[in-house]
């Protein structure tokens, strides 16, 4: 687990841009919010910014693996002895932290903005916890597809694992709500007004941790018969 933990400190280094504009764009977005703290201003603080970081958690996972074969540092990094499983689990411990970085931005603001408007904060925590675990579940599924597909397909093909349910609702079908933790993640958002949030969102935060479980695993797999002597085009 350690090498796990160095690898992915080592991808959050190397993302220190993406991650100083996404920590001033969270400033100041929090201090517009601030200014016009009300509960409907909250809510769509909560669900506009839950979309972000189910995004952010989805781009900085899917490019990862190109990019580290195009410099030619997987090798490097295999030839230290590191298996392809922690490598994989490096790169998505990095996501992880990203996402927790955001989340944790996305929280505080969150409980700032309800403080300064006396609007209760009721299920924040528990929101925050689900959002985090659903990041996770999300980036991996993109290393999972990033693994043997170019990053544009497996952006699409991540997305339509990610919300399928929602497109399938508007054909009048009924999905397995249960088995997609991120789409659930946003049809619960919708319904949330500040309440305790209840036994539903632990939940969704258990099963957006068994689907990244699931997928990394699976990423592993692939990445195991994977050439990487070779530049991906």
């Amino acid at each position: 687990m350690r090498s796990i933990f160095l690898l992915g400190a080592n991808y959050l280094r190397s993302q220190w841009i993406p991650l100083a504009i996404m920590t001033a764009y969270m400033l100041g977005i929090g201090g517009v919010f601030g200014a016009h703290a009300q509960r409907s201003e909250v809510l769509f603080f909560l669900r506009w910014h839950a979309a972000y970081a189910i995004f952010l958690g989805t781009v900085v996972a899917i490019p990862a693996l190109q990019m580290e074969r195009k410099t030619r540092r997987v090798l490097a990094v295999l030839s230290k002895g590191i298996y392809r499983w922690q490598y994989i689990g490096g790169l998505l411990c990095g996501c992880t932290m990203i996402s927790a970085l955001f989340c944790l931005l996305v929280g505080a603001i969150a409980a700032w903005v309800c403080r300064q408007g006396g609007v209760p904060v009721d299920g924040l925590a528990e929101i925050i916890i689900a959002l985090f675990c659903c990041c996770v579940a999300s980036a991996a599924t993109g290393l999972f597809f990033s693994a043997f597909l170019h990053p544009f397909l497996s952006m699409a093909a991540t997305s339509v694992v990610l919300f399928l349910p929602i497109a399938l609702e508007r054909q009048a079908w009924r999905p397995l709500w249960g088995l997609f933790p991120v789409a659930s993640m946003f049809r619960w958002l919708m319904r949330f007004q500040l309440q305790p949030a209840g036994p539903d969102i632990w939940m969704i935060a258990g099963t957006a941790l068994l689907q990244a479980a699931l997928f990394w695993l699976a990423a592993a797999v692939v990445f195991a018969r994977k050439d990487v002597t070779i530049s991906p085009e």
